[in-house]
């Protein structure tokens, strides 16, 4: 994972670490090296909190067993610290205590009460926040203190004002700049309430965050008012069935039973269990055998394969693709308002951005094509999976905004990385995920660091739109810059890749990988041999 060197806690349900293999949770562990976990309520959960104990060598917080003497525990994760309340009842109850432990703390990373909620007023149709007469009471005034909760899915991420008298809702949404904390000092208390519990989509597995933490400019968590760069970030969330033998295609659970009971309990043993022995168990096959043999091989050594003998796209052109990405206000966008473009023949890099006017979506689009066009009329594009997003949004804007170039546009070649690798199976990617910034730095690619991702750069113009608020135009070109950088480095990656063979997919893994041709400065993806 990148942004290593900000403290991280790793956020895993009672039901995921009751339901996973030692094997899948171990890999979770070398995975997100979590500087402490912290497992959700509301429901007391011991026998999670004692496997969790077993599997990590970090602090472990589980919040419902904390000490009826003591309900609010002050947990230090290096120079932050992260309060755990137990009930909203605990929350009550201790309301001079933990205002007192909040004001005093060196620097706070935030509270945990998996009680907060959000609930709908049927009448209203109004969201309300569950206790939250309970928080404006415990809570510091003039100030905004983070709230973690098992009780939302991780992505939840939203800002509430309550008056510091009762409770009540003053504002949702509202962005804490220091001017505006001062002018409420006393009067409300600024709650951000950030879900940390399993996502929704990801079915019965469940799912695992990662979070991160940074001091805010005086030590108070969104005191900087920069919902864009937040002191509290999930960072990542990823299902939990993307660990373990269940990582590996053509593994479900109960083939990952069936494995176990016949003593392949890893990735290691499945590669060291020859395709035939697989593919002699019920309901396996030899295809899907080769496939678990592929895949495994791939994520046990950080290194993609290649399938077939297909060139990659663009490869029998005189000069390398143009790679590109785009950035809009959202999946169904009013505008493209960044598109980026990377030239590997000169290393070059080109940002078309609209900075003033967003009510003008055909600015942009038109300066890129008069560049493309006039500068690199004979270049192919390649993205990532564009075409379910770029591409298609880039023929629809320039039908409605520029059609005088769709003509050249139509012309162009356009191509897909991803789906050349992915949807045509020419290749298996390392990575917990086929996105790019999985792959890529499953390989080895270091990008800026920029802590965006496509949802918050969609966000922050979003803002822009609504209220003129600036962006940090130069960190959102950056991560749009990384993308474009990022499907270069992958390609190069794949034109090296080994192919696999009947006779590489059978042979012993320490023969496998000593002959593999892809370059070993490849990082692995935190997978472990267990």
């Amino acid at each position: 994972m990148s942004n290593r060197g900000r403290p991280r806690v790793l956020s895993i349900s009672p039901r995921v670490l009751s339901s996973r293999s030692l094997a899948a949770l171990q890999d979770a562990r070398d995975y997100f090296d979590p500087d402490l976990v912290l497992i959700p309520g509301p429901s007391r959960a011991p026998q999670a909190d004692a496997r969790a104990r077993h599997v990590f060598d970090v602090p472990v917080v589980h919040p419902p067993l904390a000490n009826a003497s003591e309900p609010v525990r002050r947990h230090d994760i290096g120079s932050h610290s992260l309060f755990a309340v137990p009930s909203a009842d605990a929350l009550g109850d201790a309301e001079q205590a933990l205002e007192h432990r909040l004001e005093t703390a060196p620097s706070i990373a935030g509270v945990v009460c998996d009680d907060v909620t959000t609930t709908v007023r049927p009448t209203a149709l109004e969201t309300d926040l569950a206790h939250r007469s309970a928080l404006s009471a415990a809570l510091p005034a003039g100030k905004t203190t983070t709230v973690l909760t098992g009780g939302l899915p991780a992505g939840y991420d939203e800002r509430w004002r309550l008056a510091a008298d009762d409770g009540a809702v003053v504002g949702v949404g509202v962005d804490d700049g220091n001017s505006q904390v001062e002018s409420t000092e006393g009067t409300t208390v600024g709650v951000r309430i950030v879900g940390i519990g399993s996502r929704e989509g990801y079915g019965t597995a469940g799912s695992l965050s990662a979070i991160a933490f940074d001091a805010g400019s005086d030590g108070d968590i969104g005191s900087d008012g920069d919902p864009e760069n937040p002191d509290v970030e999930v960072l990542e969330t990823l299902p939990a069935d993307e660990f373990g033998l269940e990582a590996v295609s053509g593994i479900g659970p109960k083939t990952a039973d069936k494995l176990e009971r016949r003593g392949v309990a890893s990735r290691s043993d499945l590669l060291e269990t020859s395709v035939e022995t697989l593919a002699s168990m019920s309901g396996i096959g030899r295809q899907t055998a080769v496939r678990m043999h592929q895949h495994a091989t791939v994520l046990e050594s950080g290194a993609p394969r290649r399938l077939s003998d297909e060139t990659l796209p663009a490869e029998d052109r005189p000069r390398p693709p143009l790679c590109l990405d785009i950035e809009t206000d959202g999946l169904s966008p009013t505008i493209i308002w960044q598109i980026g473009a990377y030239d590997p023949a000169t290393d070059e890099y080109r940002a078309f951005v609209e900075r003033s006017d967003p009510t003008e979506p055909g600015a942009v689009l038109e300066s890129f094509c008069d560049w493309l066009f006039g500068v690199h009329p004979d270049r192919a594009l390649l993205t990532w999976n564009g075409w379910r997003f770029d591409y298609r949004h880039l023929e629809s804007f320039l039908t409605r905004h520029v059609p005088r170039y769709l003509d050249a546009w139509d012309d162009v070649a356009k191509l897909d990385l991803y789906g050349w690798a992915v949807t045509d199976e020419n290749a298996v990617l390392p990575g917990r995920t086929n996105a790019l910034e999985d792959v890529s730095a499953a390989l080895g690619y270091e990008g800026a660091a920029t802590g965006l991702d496509g949802a918050q750069t969609a966000r922050a113009y979003q803002r822009f739109i609504r209220t003129g608020t600036e962006l940090e135009w130069d960190r959102h070109e950056t991560y749009c810059e990384d993308d474009c950088r990022a499907v270069w480095y992958v390609y190069e990656q794949l034109q090296t890749a080994e192919k696999s063979t009947a006779e590489s997919r059978t042979a012993p893994l320490d023969e496998r990988m000593s002959t593999s041709d892809s370059p070993t400065t490849g990082s692995q993806t935190g997978l472990g041999d267990f």
